[in-house]
């Protein structure tokens, strides 16, 4: 397994059996200023009913799709935990952090939230039946990429050689590609379960997809020898990162769900001003459960992600404030692509209005 790319290919190659890791809030003391009462447990920052109303949601239980990656909708939400935003208003929140498929766990009610890598991702997962709803979409660009053997200069150059792909197509890359002039025809598809990215710089093929936040990293470390294509380089718009609940919790514990990803947001730009420490946090709970945690690597990968995130949200609009009008694109491709043969309505997938309403213009509302 190569550097950095072990925590990001968890989800996908991880134990079958989903464990469940608790983690307790960092201080007694919460770090938002609010003082413990005398019994020593921290204080809320919701009102009784509002904390009687979250407290009744239950146990929230967050699935993170890449084990522990410092990545925009995963690193925040352990921070939260940490910092104890998600105590501050009442929520008790346990992790998962070893599924092979966390919007199957979310979508059956056995976790209750999660987040994939774009809208394309969302929204195919929605076709296919999962009982889920879309709250945040973290930016309106993507992160996915492909990445080329150093000979392949242009993507039109792919004409007659193989590019992989994990399981499916991403639906932004087909665009790239589309956008470059690419005869996909033409192209060699492969559907590798390799994720080391060096396959590419050793010729075993001659690119793949990728995420801009994982894979270039890990070759630039080692000083490899290749060329990276994006999709905004050629004028395609994408999403990045979608976070979404079981729909059935949604209806029912809707307020409880809206703190919490108030509290996740909260931590976001906590973290995106304290990089090192968010790492350093996730990492230690890396540690605690025994997973490999390469906290250079890391910090990297949050560096890139946090900034795609402050640097393209709608306009006007904080960081996860979504609309059916940035998810067009990707659905348009899907069904260009025949990815998808019917799309599903998208305002029944997802709510525009519950992050929005945490903000006040482009700042978040903490209590």
């Amino acid at each position: 397994m190569k550097l950095g790319w072990s925590s990001r290919s968890a989800a996908l190659k991880g134990c079958a059996a989903a464990a469940v890791l608790t983690v307790a809030a960092a201080c007694a003391t919460s770090p938002s200023g609010g003082s413990p009462p005398a019994d020593g447990s921290p204080a809320a920052l919701v009102n009784s009913s509002e904390c009687a109303a979250n407290k009744a949601a239950g146990t929230i239980t967050y699935v993170s799709p890449f084990g522990f990656d410092a990545s925009a909708g995963i690193i925040d939400v352990f921070a939260a935990q940490k910092l104890g935003y998600f105590k501050d208003l009442c929520l008790d929140v346990n992790f998962v952090t070893n599924s092979q498929d966390a919007t199957a766990l979310v979508s059956a009610g056995r976790a209750q939230v999660t987040n994939v890598g774009s809208a394309a991702d969302y929204l195919s997962a929605v076709g296919s039946g999962s009982n889920i709803r879309a709250v945040a979409t973290y930016g309106d660009t993507s992160d996915y990429c492909v990445i080329t053997r150093k000979t392949i200069t242009s993507l039109p150059q792919l004409a007659g050689k193989t590019l992989g792909y994990h399981f499916v197509k991403p639906a932004p890359v087909l665009a790239m590609l589309a956008a470059a002039g690419v005869d996909l025809s033409k192209v060699h598809f492969v559907n590798t379960t390799n994720y080391d990215p060096n396959q590419v710089v050793q010729g075993k093929i001659d690119g793949v997809t990728c995420y801009q936040s994982n894979e270039p990293l890990t070759l630039r470390a080692e000083h490899a020898q290749f060329n990276e294509f994006t999709p905004a380089q050629f004028h395609v718009t994408g999403t990045f990162n979608v976070q979404f609940f079981n729909k059935t919790f949604l209806a029912a514990h809707y307020a409880a769900a809206k703190d919490w990803m108030r509290a996740d947001l909260h931590a976001f730009y906590y973290c995106a001003t304290h990089q090192a420490a968010c790492v350093n946090i996730e990492g230690d709970y890396a540690r605690q459960a025994g997973s490999d945690f390469v906290t250079s690597h890391e910090r990297q990968v949050w560096a890139l992600e946090s900034a795609l995130a402050l640097h393209h949200t709608l306009p006007g609009a904080g960081v996860g404030v979504q609309s059916a009008a940035e998810f067009q694109p990707e659905a348009r491709e899907l069904a260009r692509t025949g990815l998808m043969k019917s799309l599903p309505s998208l305002a029944s997938a997802m709510d525009t209005t519950m992050v929005a309403s945490l903000y006040h213009g482009k700042t978040l509302v903490w209590p």
